[in-house]
C-alpha cells in the first residue's frame, strides 16, 4: 500500500479520498464501526453497528476516561459512539465511528477568520486555502434553505420577534451540510453526494442521522472511493503505535476490535488524523516506547475553540418544539452581545431510551434548548502523557472569550425570563484543538505548512491538533480542508517518488 491513514473523520476521510483520486492505494485505521445508516446499508457494507438512536442507550458511551482509575479510560461498549475524557476544567467529547466527528455534528460549514492561515508556516496561507474550503463545501453539498421561515425553529425568523434576540440576516447565516426536504434547498453551491430527502420532524442531530440526512463523511467521501478498489476502509480497528523503520518505512500495529487479532501494517506515508484527544494519545505513546523521537512540542498550545453550552428551558406560547428543524437551527446574535463569540441554537436530542420512556422523555426535551458559544480561546494549555495517561492543563479564566460568552448567557436568561442553566468551571468540550500545532521549527510545533512531522519525513497529521489557534467558528470545514491540503501534498510527493 501507499499509505495508511489512522481515523476517518473530516481530517481521514477527506485526506484518504484525495490520496484515491491521485491513484493511490491506501488503508485507512478507525477504531470505531462502520454505523447502520441508509447510505452504508446501499454500500452493501455487512459489519454495521447501530447508532443510539436505534440501538439504544447502550450504543451511547463508548469509553469514558476520568483523573482517575485505568490510564486507559473505562471501556463502557467498544461499539459505542462516544468518548468522553473529563479534566478538571474540560470536558472533551469525541465519536468512534467510521465517518468520526460527522456522525455527532451540527451540519454547520464556516469558515475562520479571512487571515486565519497567514504567516502560520511556509506552504501555507489563507489564499492557498480557499480553494480547497470551495472544494469541501461543494462536496458536502453545502445548501441553505429555499424558505427560511418554512423550517422549524430556523433562528433567523423563529425568532425574529423576541426582543433578547437582534436581527440576523440569511447571509449571516451558515451552509449546512443537510440535505433539506425535496424542494426546499436553496442557494446551493454545487450538490455533492446524493442524500435521500427527508422532513424537518426527524431529529439528526447529535446520536447520528440513520437516513442519511446529515452529511457524513463516510458516505461522502469513503464509500465512492472503495468503489475504486484502492481503499481499504479498516473499521473496529485501533492503532496502537506508529514506529519509523530502517527502510524509512513506517509500521503501524493495530488491533482488530471485533476478532481481538493483532496485526502489522507498514507503508511509506501514515497520516494520523484520529482526532485532536486520540492523535495525541498515539503520538505520545509512540514516543514513549522510543518508537518515533523529537517532537519537543508535542502537546503545547491546547485550546478549545472556546466551546461552552448553556441549556435554555423555554415556556413560550404557543409551545415550540424544539427537536424539530435541522441539526442546528442556526447562529443567534443576544442583544447588548452582539460580537461575543459565535453562538448558536442546537435542536433538542431525546436520549435513546426504552420505548415505554420515549413520548416522556419527547415532551420534556422539545421544550429545552442548546445555546452553545464558541470562539477563539489563548490557546494556551497543555496536554502531557503520564503512566499511560493524558492529562489537559487549561484555564477557562486565562481566555476572554469564557468570560464573554457566560456574560451573554446570563443576559440572555435575564432578558428573556427563561433561565439558562451553565457550569462557568468546567466546559464541555466538542472541539479540542491544538497540541501538535503548525510551525516552521519543531520547537514551536510539531508539524510543518504541509502537515509533515518535524523529522519524520512521510509522517503527517490531518486533523484540528494541528490549528496554531482556535478558529472560533465550527471547526469541521477548516478540518476537511487543512486535510484536502495535507491530501493534495502528499499525493504530489508519492508521484515524484513512485512514478
Amino acid at each position: 500500500m501507499d499509505a495508511i491513514v489512522i481515523g476517518s473523520g473530516f481530517g481521514g476521510a477527506v485526506v484518504a479520498a484525495r490520496l484515491v483520486d491521485a491513484g493511490f492505494t491506501v488503508t485507512v485505521v478507525e477504531r470505531g464501526p462502520w454505523r447502520d445508516t441508509a447510505p452504508v446499508q446501499a454500500a452493501g457494507i455487512a459489519e454495521r453497528a447501530p447508532l443510539p438512536r436505534t440501538g439504544g442507550m447502550r450504543y451511547a458511551l463508548r469509553t469514558l476516561h476520568l483523573p482517575f482509575g485505568p490510564a486507559r479510560g473505562l471501556t463502557i461498549n467498544r461499539h459505542g459512539l462516544l468518548e468522553l475524557r473529563v479534566a478538571k476544567t474540560v470536558k472533551t467529547v469525541c465519536a468512534s465511528a467510521v465517518g468520526g466527528g460527522s456522525d455527532i455534528w451540527a451540519a454547520l460549514m464556516a469558515r475562520p477568520p479571512a487571515d486565519y492561515w497567514d504567516g502560520r508556516a511556509h506552504g501555507v496561507s489563507s489564499a492557498m486555502m480557499a480553494g480547497h474550503y470551495d472544494r469541501v463545501f461543494r462536496e458536502l453539498g453545502a445548501a441553505k434553505p429555499r424558505s427560511p421561515a418554512t423550517v422549524p425553529n430556523y433562528s433567523s425568523h423563529a425568532w425574529q420577534d423576541q426582543s433578547f434576540f437582534s436581527a440576523i440576516s440569511e447571509e449571516e447565516q451558515p451552509y449546512m451540510g443537510f440535505h433539506h426536504p425535496r424542494g426546499d434547498v436553496g442557494n446551493v453551491m454545487e450538490q455533492g453526494a446524493q442524500r435521500p430527502p427527508v422532513d424537518y420532524g426527524q431529529s439528526n442531530g447529535i446520536f447520528g442521522s440513520p437516513t442519511g440526512a446529515k452529511a457524513g463523511v463516510d458516505a461522502c467521501y469513503l464509500v465512492p472511493a472503495l468503489g475504486t478498489g484502492k481503499l481499504t476502509v479498516l473499521a473496529s480497528h485501533e492503532a496502537h503505535s506508529v514506529a519509523k523503520t530502517s527502510d524509512g518505512h513506517y509500521r503501524v500495529v493495530v488491533t482488530d476490535l471485533r476478532r481481538n487479532t493483532n496485526a502489522t501494517l507498514s507503508a511509506p506515508v501514515v497520516i494520523v488524523a484520529a482526532g485532536t484527544m486520540n492523535t495525541l494519545r498515539l503520538l505520545f505513546e509512540s514516543r514513549d516506547q522510543g518508537l518515533l523521537d523529537g517532537m519537543p512540542a508535542l502537546g503545547n498550545g491546547f485550546g478549545t475553540n472556546g466551546d461552552c453550552m448553556a441549556s435554555w428551558t423555554v415556556n413560550d406560547t404557543p409551545v415550540r418544539d424544539s427537536c424539530l428543524g435541522t441539526p442546528s437551527h442556526g447562529r443567534v446574535k443576544i442583544k447588548g452581545h452582539e460580537d461575543t463569540g459565535y453562538v448558536i441554537l442546537a435542536a433538542g436530542e431525546p436520549p435513546p431510551v426504552p420505548t415505554l420512556l420515549r413520548n416522556f422523555v419527547r415532551r420534556s426535551v422539545a421544550r429545552t434548548y442548546q445555546v452553545i458559544g464558541m470562539g477563539q480561546d489563548a490557546a494556551d494549555g497543555k496536554v502531557t502523557h503520564e503512566r499511560g495517561r493524558l492529562n489537559i492543563a487549561f484555564n477557562l479564566g486565562g481566555s476572554p472569550i469564557y468570560r464573554r460568552l457566560f456574560e451573554a448567557f446570563g443576559e440572555l436568561g435575564a432578558q428573556s425570563g427563561w433561565r439558562l442553566k451553565f457550569n462557568e468551571k468546567s466546559a464541555l468540550v466538542a472541539h479540542a484543538m491544538g497540541g501538535c500545532r503548525i510551525a516552521d521549527e519543531a520547537s514551536r510545533g510539531v508539524v510543518d505548512g504541509s502537515g509533515e512531522v518535524h523529522g519524520h519525513t512521510g509522517l503527517y497529521v490531518a486533523d484540528a491538533s494541528v490549528f496554531p489557534q482556535p478558529v472560533g467558528v465550527p471547526p469541521s470545514m477548516s478540518i476537511a480542508a487543512w486535510a484536502s491540503h495535507v491530501g493534495d501534498i502528499v499525493a504530489r510527493r508519492l508521484a515524484a517518488v513512485t512514478r
